[in-house]
């Protein structure tokens, strides 16, 4: 596997976990305190961040950025 993780794949993958722990929370909290709209607004303000973790998984394994190393013929 390929270990060394560059930055921007770390940068997104943090981004990604805050923003959507961040949402989370807050919509429980309005959802709690009977703030319904505000509840819903940051269930929506959820899916941006749920997207970006995926893009951000998705091209960093396309690229090879992460994932399984490509094997190496012996010589």
């Amino acid at each position: 596997m390929n270990t060394p993780v560059t930055p921007y794949v770390l940068a997104g993958r943090i981004l990604a976990i805050i923003g959507m722990s961040l949402a989370a929370a807050l919509a429980i909290l309005f959802f709690i305190g009977g703030f319904w709209l505000w509840g819903l607004g940051a269930t929506a303000a959820f899916l941006p961040f749920l997207g970006l973790i995926v893009v951000v998984e998705k091209y960093s394994s396309q690229h090879g950025l992460i994932g399984p190393e490509t094997p190496v013929e012996p010589e």
